[in-house]
Parts: C-alpha cells; structure tokens; sequence
C-alpha cells in the first residue's frame, strides 16, 4: 500500500474519536446528520470559493444578536485527506452553548496546491462565516480556531502567522496531536508510515518547492530553500509575544507527529511568555484514544478558553 493510502487509512480509522470533542470530552460519538429542515441559522455544504472542496458548515446560536465569538474546526488527514462532516455534532453544541460554530474543507495539497493556497482558503471560509453571520445582526470579531493532527497545524499557523489578515481574529488556539516543526528530521524520517522518499513528496507540497531525497541527505541543490520554506510554515517558528493563548494535547506514544514536536512549542510558547496549557496524553499515539482523563482535560480547556478569549 503506498505511503499516502496507508496515511488515509489511519486518519480515516481515528475519526470517530474527534468526531466525539463536544459530546463529554471522553467517548467518541456518531457524527449528526445534516437536518433535513436546517434553521435560518443553519448552512451546511455552502460555498466560499470556485473549487469543489471550497465549502463550509456554520451553525449560529439560535436568537443571538450582537457580537458572539467562533469555534472554527479544521479537520485532519495529512492535508491530502478527511471532511469537515466529522464536526457536525460539535457545530450544534457549540452553537448550543452561545457560539457561532463552524467547519470547514479546504483544498488538499497537490503539485499546484500548497500551503499559501490552505491559508488563503482559512481566509477566504472566515470572510464568507463572517458574512452570513452579519446577515443575521451577528458580529463575529473573535475566533477560536481547533483541529486534529493537519488541521491542528493550520489552526496554530493561522493563529501564529496570519492573525493581521484574518476577518476574524483568532483569539485561542487548541491543537490536537498537530505538527508544529515540519523540518524535524524525526517527522520526516523515522514516522511510523516508514517511507521518507514519500513523506519529503508530501513536504514538497506543503513548500512549493520539490527536492530530492538525496538533496535532503546531502542539503544541497534546492534544499535551502525549501527549509527556509517549510520553517515559514511551521508554527514552531512563528512564536512571539504576540501569539494567541494556546492549548497543546499530544500523545507520549505518538509515532506520527513525534512527541518533541509538542514540547519544543511548549518551550517556546514559555519563553515567549504566552499563555498556553499542555496536556500529555502518556498512554496515548497519534489517535489520543487511551488517556480519557487528558481528553477530558483537553475538552475543559477548549470550552475554558472559548469563555475567557471568545468574550
């Protein structure tokens, strides 16, 4: 099986658990259909660009008027794969409790799709959520923005990198298992899929620019570049004072995103002096499925930050 079905396979196969956030941040649940007869505040499948995987879900609190905060949810699947409809039953309930609760699909990685391209879809689905809430007398003026493992990574890029252009200002960040250091030789090399020819393939997506294998060996030709490129989108190294508060969950076990990811940010985010929690998952790997008291944690932290930053 090639190195990008077998990452398919396993993103599909951890689903269920994330499809769980908001049920009692312990147990996975069934993701909730799509009501046959939405409300008004209700949008699923809308489109907020030409291209086919350009559309979004927004559920909006029932009788809310003035300005009310967002919980963004970006979904997983090593930017090549996954949906936005694992979220549907977290979009109720945070709409549920008082929030404008979105998610989103966004274009997968490709020869011509890169990680400028995802940004500018994170842009792009805010300006069109924030929009649609306006015609409905509600102000959307604070994000929270949340994911799991790709989507985790765009969440704090976007937060970390992006907060001066987006319609929304991301106010918190809770990332999932996600990567923050895209050129840690562990991540590329040594992750349990096993095929770095494929995992640098990938890489050359996210920069833009392809390299070898044996450029990366031997850092020569393109690979300059193309590590100065995949640092720009590593939120590692967009730390700064300015950052928004963050919650980090990451797995001990992990042997995709490899634990040292998460506390080298951790580290970081310290000595930039910004607030964040951590929260370690000892028992857990990449799915975070054996630490149900840190899930638990983890799901009191979202609601605890969307209350404090969301205000």
């Amino acid at each position: 099986m090639s190195f990008f079905k077998r990452i398919i396979a396993f993103f599909m196969s951890i689903i269920a658990f994330f499809a769980g956030l908001f049920s009692d941040g312990k147990k996975p649940v069934d993701p909730v259909p799509v009501p046959t007869n939405p409300t008004e505040n209700s949008y699923y499948d809308y489109a907020y660009g030409a291209d086919s995987r350009e559309i979004l879900d927004l559920v909006l609190p029932e009788n809310a008027v003035g300005e009310t905060g967002l919980i963004l949810f970006i979904h997983g699947g090593a930017w090549i794969a996954g949906n936005k409809d694992q979220y549907r039953s977290a979009l109720q309930s945070a709409a549920t409790l008082g929030y404008a609760g979105a998610a989103i699909n966004y274009r997968y990685l490709s020869d011509t799709v890169h990680m400028d391209k995802l940004m500018d879809d994170v842009t792009a689905a805010l300006s069109k959520i924030k929009a649609l809430a306006a015609e409905r007398n509600i102000r959307l003026n604070k994000a929270l923005l949340t994911g799991t493992s790709a989507g985790a990574h765009m969440s704090l890029l976007y937060a970390y990198r992006y907060a001066e252009v987006a319609p929304i200002t991301p106010a918190a960040v809770v990332s999932y298992c996600g990567p923050t250091d895209l050129c840690n030789p562990t991540f590329i090399e040594q992750n349990a899929l096993g095929d770095t020819a494929a995992m640098i393939g990938l890489l050359n997506q996210i920069a833009g620019i392809s390299i070898s294998v044996q450029e990366y060996t031997e850092q020569n030709g393109q690979y300059a570049a193309w590590l100065a490129a995949l640092q720009s989108y590593s939120p590692l190294y967009q730390v700064s004072s300015a950052c928004a508060p963050t919650v980090l969950g990451h797995g001990m076990q992990d042997t995709i995103v490899p634990y040292a990811n998460a506390t080298a940010l951790d580290e970081a985010l310290t000595a930039a002096a910004v607030q964040h929690d951590f929260v370690i998952f000892p028992n857990s790997g990449h799915g975070l499925d054996q630490d149900a008291d840190a899930a638990s944690q983890m799901y009191n932290l979202l609601i605890q930050y969307a209350q404090t930053y969301l205000k």
